[in-house]
């Protein structure tokens, strides 16, 4: 094979590898910016301006021994809902930062600003850095992702009668990829934006830096229900040759299943650095999880789609049409039958060769990613 095949078979590795396992939410709808530094306003309205608010809350998901998540965010602005994705954006705000533990249903102001009258539909963001406190000590967080598009569900209507105000539920999960003494945190976020009822928009939510509790608020405890999913591994085996887990769609809409993770708790931090996925998860069992629920390791993918002459875009694309539909409530069993390897050699010519197998007695942790869902249990390996 050639060198010029053998760079793309690579990069495609590489760029689907960190997609999917980094950026899983790339697949759900949440793309990353061409240009996310770049802001165009081509609002054009003769109605009056009126005040748009922008509230920040997040549920988080954090391993034992953190206490604090800080993020800095950058170029926060919002999308009129009639021009193109590329043009239509008015920035609101060029910085700031936030703790997000502390706004565990509690909402903060982080923009308040006057703009032209009309609906909206997209904020967008950079997330320029990232900070974990655990056991007391501050560590930088790997953010693969930095650039966000958050949809506003249903739009927001902007104009002088009335105040307008978004609320971005960003529910960031923190992975220590390291050890308990050698810690390395990584960050995977998603997030989604709702109107704010008009009604419940006082003049202390237009002051930025307001914060105000969630809990016992009916709008808010209706968005939950409504927009929520969440997934649970109900049962999980793995053996040197299969892969078996029932997972359970816990909320109230239906998810998509995008890709099953199998990863060695003893497995050592190779090496990171801040521009990269750290080498630790290279050497995981990555599967894509087909619309039958059956698993397909992603060196075959890649394999196949190489050799059918598929670039890697175009792998991304289709990976983002893929998945199984779990339902609200339901329950589906995920498999895989066949030599299952830990990492995999991106050289053409043994794309399946050079990773570990599978060690009966041996803990690994299983884990599930989807649209707005992420479930994992440790698994001892049986024969």
């Amino acid at each position: 094979m050639s060198t010029k095949k053998n760079i793309m078979l690579s990069g495609a590795a590489a760029l689907v590898v960190a997609a999917s396992i980094l950026a899983v939410a790339i697949f759900s709808g949440v793309s990353l910016l061409p240009n996310a530094n770049t802001t165009t306003n081509t609002t054009t309205s003769s109605r009056a301006p009126g005040t748009l608010s922008v509230l920040l809350t997040d549920p988080p998901h954090v391993p034992l021994g953190v206490t604090k998540v800080y993020i800095a965010y950058s170029n926060l602005a919002v999308h009129v809902s009639e021009a193109g994705n590329q043009s239509g954006w008015t920035l609101l705000k060029s910085g700031g930062s936030i703790e997000l533990l502390s706004t565990v249903d509690v909402s903060q102001t982080i923009s308040s600003v006057k703009i032209a009258a009309g609906e909206y539909n997209l904020l967008r963001f950079n997330i320029s850095s990232a900070q974990v406190t655990y056991n007391g000590k501050n560590y930088t967080a790997f953010v693969p992702r930095s650039a966000l598009i958050v949809p506003i569900v249903g739009g927001i209507e902007v104009n002088a009668s009335k105040p307008s105000a978004t609320i971005i539920n960003i529910q960031p999960t923190v992975y220590n990829i390291g050890s308990a003494s050698n810690p390395e945190f990584m960050i995977r976020h998603w997030a989604k934006a709702f109107p704010v009822p008009s009604s419940q928009v006082t003049e202390e939510e237009e002051h930025e830096g307001h914060r105000l509790s969630l809990i016992g608020k009916a709008w808010w405890t209706d968005v939950q229900e409504r927009y929520t999913s969440n997934a649970l591994i109900t049962s999980a085996t793995l053996t040197p040759t299969s892969l078996s887990l029932t997972v359970k769609d816990t909320g109230n809409q239906s998810t998509k299943l995008r890709l099953v993770v199998v990863a060695p708790l003893a497995t050592p931090l190779i090496g990171a650095e801040h521009d990269r996925p750290p080498a630790v998860l290279f050497g995981s069992a990555i599967f894509i999880v087909l619309p039958n629920a059956t698993l397909l390791p992603i060196q075959k993918y890649i394999l196949t789609a190489h050799q059918q002459g598929v670039g890697a875009e175009d792998v991304v694309t289709a990976l983002a049409s893929g998945g199984y539909n779990l339902t609200a409530g339901a329950s589906a069993t995920l498999s895989y039958k066949g030599t299952i390897t830990l990492g995999f050699n991106l050289h053409i010519v043994q794309p399946l060769q050079g990773g570990q197998s599978i060690v009966p007695g041996q803990q690994y942790l299983v884990s599930v990613l989807g649209d707005e869902a992420l479930a994992s249990q440790v698994v001892v390996a049986g024969q």
